[in-house]
């Protein structure tokens, strides 16, 4: 579990672990201050059952929020298909009347 954990991740658990954290520390830094909680020494399955729960967490955040982009998208799209059809009906209107005007 700990090899799917970013940055991010580590820090959450090790904050909520009641560990300090340095920001410049990489994650292989982490994983080992993790290792060498007395959280992680004391109840190692329960540290792994908060990491997996966090990155869950995180995993799905961003599957929302790629989703709701790819709907913004969508929807804008649409909204400028629906602008040019509109347009693209003006135009064949006038022309219409330019020829009853005739």
């Amino acid at each position: 579990m700990l090899e799917n954990a970013t940055k991010e991740d580590l820090v959450t658990v090790l904050a909520e672990m009641g560990e300090t954290v340095d920001a410049d520390l990489r994650i292989r830094e982490l994983k080992q201050k993790l290792m060498l909680s007395k959280a992680y020494l004391e109840n190692e399955e329960f540290v792994r059952d908060v990491l997996a729960t966090t990155i869950v967490d995180r995993t799905e955040k961003e599957e929302e929020k790629e989703k709701k982009s790819i709907k913004r998208s969508v929807e804008g799209k649409k909204k400028a298909e629906e602008r040019r059809l509109e347009r693209i009906q003006e135009l064949e209107l006038a022309r219409i009347e330019e020829l009853f005007k005739k």
